[in-house]
C-alpha cells in the first residue's frame, strides 16, 4: 500500500496544477516518501482537464485523474477522490498554490505526535481577498457555537487516515461539508501553523451568494442549534402564556375589571399560540432525529483492533 494519497478538486486550475504537480512531486520524491496525486475535475469552465491529460502522460507513475460529469462542489469531488485513494494516509488541498507542498512535512510531523486520525492545516495569516476573509472568519465563529464537534481551525488542507476518509463517503447526505462528516467520525484532531500563499492565477468562484449558501445549508443539516433555539423559544412563550392565562382567570374572578370578553380572548390567544410554537418545536426535534438518519450517519468507526492471543494451553 501507498503511504501518502494527495487529492486535489479542480474547478479553475488551468494555469496552477501543473506547477502544483511538479512541487508535489518533488516533496515526495525528495522525502523518499511513497504517493499518488489524484486530480478530480469538478467541470470547471477552462482548460484544466487538458491540462491534466498532459499531466497524466508526464507523471503517469504518480498521477490519477478522474473527471465528473457535472459540477458537484468541491467537498463532493474531494470525496470522490477519496474512494479512488490507495493511500494509508489521504491529504487533500487546494488546486491555486495557496497550500504549499513542502508544509505537509508540518501535517505528517504533527500527526506522528499523537497519532492523530485528523490534522489540519491552519493559516498564519489568511491571503484571500478582504471580502472572502472577513465571510470566512464570520462563518467559523458561529460554527464554533453551533457544532461543538468542528474542529475550529479546520481548513482545506487536511492530512486524513483512511479509515476516517473512508468512513465518509458512506455518508449520503442532501448537502457535504466534509469537515462536519469528519466531525461525526473522529474527535481526535489537531493543527499546525502553515503557510497561506496569494493565488497567483484566477479568482475564487465563491460568491457572496455562494457563502450564503453554503453556510445556511451547514446549519440546517448539521447543526441542530437553529432547532433547539425554537423549541426553547416556543417553551418559553408556553410557559409565559400559561402564567398570563393564569393571572388574567384569576384577577378577573377576584376583582372583576377586565373589559368583557378581553380575558378570554387573551387566554386563548396566549394559550393557542404557545401551544402552535411548541408543537413546532417538538416536531422540528423529531425531523432534526430524522435527518440525522437519513444521512448515514455512522454509530462507530473502529480505527484500531487488537487480537487475542490464545497460549498453547488454552
Amino acid at each position: 500500500m501507498l503511504t501518502y494519497s494527495v487529492v486535489i478538486p479542480v474547478y479553475r486550475g488551468e494555469f496552477t496544477i501543473a506547477p502544483l504537480a511538479e512541487k508535489l512531486v518533488s516533496f515526495f520524491e525528495a522525502s523518499h516518501l511513497s504517493f499518488e496525486i489524484i486530480f478530480v475535475y469538478d467541470q470547471g469552465p477552462d482548460n484544466s482537464w487538458h491540462v491534466l491529460q498532459q499531466l497524466t502522460t508526464t507523471y503517469s507513475a504518480y498521477i490519477k485523474a478522474i473527471k465528473l460529469s457535472r459540477n458537484f462542489g468541491q467537498h463532493n469531488a474531494t470525496i470522490c477522490g477519496f474512494e479512488r485513494a490507495e493511500g494509508e494516509f489521504i491529504i487533500t488541498m487546494d488546486e491555486d498554490l495557496q497550500h504549499q507542498p513542502n508544509d505537509i512535512a508540518l501535517l505528517i510531523e504533527e500527526q506522528k505526535k499523537d497519532d492523530y486520525d485528523v490534522v489540519y492545516g491552519k493559516y498564519n495569516e489568511l491571503k484571500h481577498s478582504s471580502f472572502r476573509n472577513l465571510t470566512s472568519v464570520a462563518l467559523k465563529k458561529m460554527l464554533e457555537v453551533s457544532i461543538p464537534d468542528l474542529h475550529p481551525d479546520y481548513t482545506a488542507f487536511r492530512l486524513i487516515k483512511r479509515n476516517v476518509a473512508l468512513a465518509t463517503i458512506r455518508m449520503n447526505n442532501s448537502y457535504t461539508f466534509l469537515d462536519g462528516y469528519i466531525s461525526w467520525v473522529t474527535t481526535h484532531t489537531s493543527s499546525v501553523t502553515v503557510q497561506h500563499e496569494e493565488r497567483i492565477a484566477g479568482k475564487s468562484s465563491y460568491t457572496l451568494q455562494k457563502l450564503i449558501n453554503h453556510a445556511i445549508n451547514i446549519f440546517v443539516t448539521f447543526s441542530v442549534l437553529p432547532i433547539r433555539l425554537v423549541t426553547f423559544s416556543s417553551f418559553i412563550v408556553f410557559t409565559v402564556s400559561v402564567l398570563y392565562s393564569i393571572y388574567l382567570l384569576v384577577r378577573q374572578l377576584v376583582y372583576n375589571d377586565l373589559i368583557s370578553g378581553y380575558a378570554s380572548m387573551m387566554i386563548s390567544i396566549g394559550l393557542g399560540t404557545g401551544l402552535i410554537l411548541w408543537s413546532l418545536g417538538i416536531v422540528g426535534e423529531y425531523l432534526h432525529r430524522v435527518n440525522l438518519k437519513t444521512t448515514q450517519k455512522p454509530n462507530f468507526v473502529v480505527i484500531d483492533e487488537l487480537s487475542i492471543k490464545k497460549t498453547i494451553n488454552d
